[in-house]
């Protein structure tokens, strides 16, 4: 036969073993947002292909609360998978723990070729192993503290969407799963398979740091009442120029003490607080108002445009006029 008229053998398709854990304390919303992305990634054209795995401790159907969750073997087969995802454990990461000596040993025993991926709380399962010990790793931002007091050798860094160093992947909140999902894609199959996915699914394949989703100000709970009586004065008056003197005297501590257990109450400084709520009053200005910018940052307490700009930039990732542009409100 003719070469030129010879049939073209096609190149094999690249096959990806993903492994997803399951347990009973795991987000049912969360299972299904990896399998559909990464079924969704069957549906790009080209090369890679993805296989799932649906992994429990002993091979055995999972009693979900939301019902009777199906798997494809034991946690021995978590060896077979090029990668293996841990969706979120929602709040019930301590259980989880306390429960799944199993997975957790068998996360523990994987290769380090095989890429690891936590969802949200997921993280939990991970850090149980150990293997996240002096690395950097995310989660929720509002369960970030508990996180770091439970693994204090975890470099949790609360304000990234997304952490990844050698194989061992992290992503924030809810949905910041997807971005877990496409960086193991990434990791797979490449940036092409990826970002055609993200296109597929209409999200955004970079979507930043968790900073862009976190109140400002005020989601820590504690219990100190002196403290709390200081930030609603930063809240009330926070166009002014409040020393820290004034605010120490208003609690009836030194401002040494004021500094030490202001932090440990809310995570910030004093200054750190008042900043963060003139960035949101500055948002609430910039949506609903149609002033100047100049004259927001005025509003808000700063004299200074362009030390406004920079702050507002940083706690936003945009200029105050990229911000109104993208959450104005029609009129």
């Amino acid at each position: 036969m003719d070469n030129a008229l010879a049939p073209r053998s096609r190149p094999p398709k690249q096959l990806h073993r993903v492994a997803v854990v399951l347990c009973r304390h795991h987000s049912l919303a969360s299972i299904g947002l990896v399998m559909d992305i990464f079924r969704m990634g069957n549906q790009v054209p080209g090369l890679h292909r993805f296989e799932l795995l649906r992994l429990s401790a002993d091979g055995q159907p999972v009693p979900h609360p939301d019902g009777l969750l199906s798997v494809d073997g034991d946690a021995s087969r978590m060896a077979e998978a090029h990668a293996v995802l841990i969706p979120s454990l929602w709040t019930d990461g301590e259980p989880a723990v306390a429960e799944n000596a199993a997975l957790i040993q068998a996360l523990q025993d994987l290769p380090p070729q095989v890429l690891l991926a936590s969802l949200c709380t997921g993280a939990y399962l991970l850090a149980a192993t150990g293997r996240l010990d002096q690395r950097p790793a995310t989660l929720h931002w509002m369960l970030a503290d508990a996180f770091q007091q439970r693994f204090p050798q975890v470099q949790v860094q609360a304000h990234e969407n997304l952490t990844d160093d050698g194989g061992l992947i992290c992503s924030g909140g809810s949905m910041a799963a997807m971005d877990g999902c496409l960086q193991v894609m990434r990791r797979l199959a490449g940036r092409d398979t990826a970002r055609r996915v993200a296109q597929m699914m209409v999200i955004d394949e970079h979507r930043g740091p968790q900073t862009h989703y976190m109140p400002p100000y005020g989601w820590r709970r504690h219990g100190d009442p002196e403290m709390r009586r200081v930030e609603a004065t930063l809240v009330a008056r926070h166009a002014e120029a409040l020393a820290l003197d004034e605010l120490a005297t208003l609690a009836h501590v030194s401002v040494r003490t004021l500094q030490r257990r202001f932090l440990a109450a809310t995570g910030m400084t004093p200054i750190q607080y008042q900043q963060a709520v003139r960035i949101e009053r500055a948002q609430d200005l910039l949506q609903t108002e149609h002033l100047p910018v100049p004259e927001v940052a005025e509003r808000v307490g700063y004299q200074d445009r362009v030390a406004f700009g920079r702050l507002f930039k940083k706690a936003t990732g945009m200029t105050p006029a990229a911000w109104r542009q993208r959450h104005k409100l029609s009129d």
